[in-house]
């Protein structure tokens, strides 16, 4: 019997053994019982509101910032936090997101005080102590405790973990904490499907992430209904701005600019892009006149406000003359003095007297232009022609209002455009293009062929020789004209070529046989014409000239009768010549 109690003694003293061990590994830090309030329970919702999914997150500031699995929030239009006081607050901005390594950094709404994770510094060392803190509501936290067994590079300078802890389920995105309570990863599961070790992706590089300005774009974040945070830098904020207007409505994108606001309250551009919305928008954003008046209104009270904002009164006065002019040349029936061409053009030289800046001349040349005010605008583009702002554009303009000044020599329209060219650079583009065509149409006024031609071949160089029959056609008629038949005939061709139907390319295909005294081939055009166009009277009146040439009358007369019952001018003349 003593033998037996021995043993029995000896098998509880052993397995006391191996207990004790095992408790002393469960001990919970003194730091866990503050540190898992800080831990979160994510619920997404789709577009119905119906729940998508749940899982874990944590704070890492007392702003409410929550680190969690972008995996969460694919899909959701909307996501609350639940703390371990059973509170629920609303997820108000995705802050950052990283699709590949499945994390993500968002805002939510938060009590005053935060219970919130610190950081640990990347990157920690192999057999470093490491706590798995899952949420949990229960007093005692059920935590898994274990080390880290391999380290990787996530992205420099952040690590990625591999962890002796096993993973249960719900478990994911959990924080991982170091010894000191510092969190230093989210708990992702063995791609393997192992239960035995886990991972830990880097809480530093999670809470690193943020929006840039062309993540609007991205479908990362588009595959997330919530709203973006912006970048912290205000530039790259006022490109993520320009950006979102592209791709929303008139009253989404006025959210988003009174978020702009919001978070940028001492921005002058932020009042002037929503003055600018206010009124160039104000269609889409009300349904009555009284409505869209007061639109107007409010967009030159956030003038007003961002001039309190700017250093540059010049700029903002820019801009007040700039959306005032177009807001007035592109609606004829405002009544409001406000909102006027005059009274942009007040405001522009407002501007003008605090800065005398080109780019404020580029627009009071534009308003005097509109006004029909041409000497003036030309002098004003001039302004900037002779200034480090000079632009194709300004050159062009200057010739178009230099065109419309009573008494203009053509040679300083031919100038300009020169000018316009020459600013375009090289290799030319099609912009420069438009300035070639307006170049060739006054030289050919003047009667410059050779020069005009050797511009359509510029012309054909701008666009790459992406050009329609309509450029072969008028290129033809400048090579006749300076009496370059063999030019004229294939270019003629050429633009038969590409528009066979066509029948005026025909008829002009004949005209330049006739001019070569090729009858022959400029009846065969005429018979083609004809066939796309039975009734084509100068046709008629082209072969009634073949035969005359060819000195048959009786042909010669029944086609110029012809012409002339078809309506042609200059039938009569030709018949009262050779049909006597």
């Amino acid at each position: 019997m003593r033998k037996e109690m021995k043993q029995t003694l000896l098998l509880l003293i052993l397995i006391c053994c191996h207990l004790l061990p095992a408790t002393a590994q469960k001990n919970a830090p003194k730091w866990m019982d503050k540190s898992k309030k800080a831990v979160v329970l994510i619920t997404t919702y789709g577009k119905d509101g119906a729940k998508l999914t749940s899982g874990t997150g944590f704070y890492v500031s007392e702003t409410g910032d929550v680190l969690a699995g972008y995996d969460l929030f694919k899909g959701a239009e909307k996501a609350t936090i639940t703390d371990v006081d059973g509170k629920t607050y609303p997820v108000m901005a995705v802050v950052g997101a990283d699709e590949l390594y499945d994390v993500i950094k968002v805002k939510s709404e938060a009590p005053k005080k935060v219970q919130f994770l610190s950081i640990a510094s990347d990157p920690l060392a192999v057999g470093t102590a490491a706590y798995l803190l899952p949420y949990t509501t229960a007093k005692t936290p059920n935590f898994g405790q274990g080390t880290i067994t391999e380290v990787s590079k996530l992205k420099d300078p952040y690590s990625y973990y591999k962890l002796s802890i096993p993973l249960e389920d719900g478990q994911t995105n959990a924080p991982i904490l170091n010894a000191e309570g510092q969190v230093f990863g989210l708990a992702q599961a063995d791609a393997s499907g192992k239960k035995d070790v886990s991972y830990a992706v880097s809480a530093a590089y999670t809470n690193s992430l943020s929006v840039a300005a062309t993540d609007f774009l991205n479908t990362v974040y588009n595959n997330i209904g919530i709203k973006k945070a912006w970048p912290a830098d205000e530039e790259q904020a006022q490109v993520a701005l320009f950006l979102k207007g592209s791709t929303q409505d008139a009253k989404s994108y006025l959210e988003t600019l009174n978020d702009f606001i919001a978070t940028f309250s001492n921005s002058a551009d932020g009042y002037l892009n929503r003055a600018s919305h206010y009124a160039g928008r104000r269609v889409e954003l009300a349904s009555t006149p009284a409505e869209q008046a007061n639109y107007l209104n409010k967009a030159l009270d956030d003038i007003k406000t961002a001039s309190k904002f700017s250093d540059k009164k010049g700029d903002v006065y820019y801009n007040q003359a700039k959306l005032i002019y177009n807001v007035a040349a592109g609606d004829t029936t405002l009544t409001d003095p406000a909102w006027s061409v005059q009274a942009a053009q007040e405001t522009i030289q407002k501007a003008i007297q605090e800065e005398d800046l080109p780019v404020y001349h580029q627009l009071a040349g534009d308003i005097h232009f509109f006004l029909k005010e041409y000497e003036q605008a030309y002098n004003e583009y001039m302004v900037v022609n002779n200034s480090d702002l000079a632009s194709p554009t300004s050159f062009y303009w200057a010739a178009k209002a230099k065109e419309n000044v009573t008494g203009f020599n053509i040679g300083d329209i031919i100038a300009l455009l020169d000018g316009a060219i020459e600013k375009s650079g090289l290799p030319l583009t099609p912009e420069a293009g438009q300035y070639i065509l307006e170049r060739i149409d006054w030289k050919l006024r003047l009667s410059q062929y050779a020069e005009a031609i050797a511009d359509y071949d510029l012309y054909y160089k701008a666009m790459n020789g992406d050009v329609t029959s309509n450029f072969y056609y008028y290129r033809e008629q400048a090579k006749f004209r300076s009496d370059d038949l063999e030019g004229a005939l294939a270019d003629i061709k050429e633009a038969i070529r590409l528009s066979p139907d066509i029948p005026d390319y025909r008829a002009e295909e004949a005209s330049v046989y006739v001019r070569m005294k090729n009858y022959n081939d400029a009846l065969t055009s005429i018979e083609n014409a004809l066939k796309v166009a039975p009734d084509f009277a100068a046709c008629y009146r082209l072969k009634g000239i073949c035969y005359v040439r060819m000195e048959k009358k009786a042909e010669a007369c029944e086609a110029l009768n012809k012409a002339k019952e078809l309506g042609d001018p200059l039938a009569e003349r030709l018949i009262k010549e050779h049909c006597k």
